[in-house]
């Protein structure tokens, strides 16, 4: 790897640290966790979602989500319901009243914590940052949706290992 390769990653990481880590103060200050503010943001539609839609759009399993939507509805936030015209094969999680406004609280706190972030970022360079990273997820969602992803993790475990088992190492194995 490049010495810039190596800083451009390392430079990405601590970026999301610092930003996923301050997502998280927020989130913990209005009572949720960061997978419960995203679940409020992604349940704007009155009719709800399924269980397994808001799996895809919070990109984790459904019986993860399960515990989410069990949490949000312990405090009063969401409910499930039956289906639409009251199909029991489907259901749906709704915002109750208290859901919608914290989901717009969030929502507030974000876009403000996001502007104070970025603001001393001229418009000119956001805009160039968007498009280089931009490319970054395009080609991440290839890799992931071609199942490359796995590869290059195998690849990379191996690599690392087979370094580790060298005549040296291996004699004293």
């Amino acid at each position: 790897m490049s010495e810039l390769e190596q800083e451009v990653y390392n430079l990405i990481s601590l970026s999301f640290i610092r930003l996923d880590m301050g997502d998280q103060h927020l989130m913990r200050r209005l009572g949720l966790t960061l997978t419960q503010s995203w679940a409020l943001v992604h349940l704007s539609n009155p009719e709800g979602r399924s269980l397994s839609e808001l799996a895809n759009l919070l990109i984790c399993d459904k019986s993860n989500v399960t515990s989410v939507v069990d949490k949000l509805e312990e405090e009063g936030l969401a409910e499930r319901k039956r289906g639409k015209a009251g199909d029991r094969r489907y259901t749906r999680v709704v915002l109750t009243e208290q859901g919608h406004a914290l989901r717009e609280t969030v929502i507030r706190a974000r876009d403000h914590m996001v502007r104070e972030r970025l603001r001393n970022i001229a418009s000119s360079d956001l805009h160039q940052l968007r498009t280089l990273l931009q490319q970054v997820a395009q080609n991440l969602t290839m890799q992931y949706n071609r199942d490359e992803e796995t590869k290059i993790i195998e690849d990379a475990y191996k690599q690392s290992t087979d370094q580790l088992a060298t005549p040296e190492t291996q004699a004293i194995m």
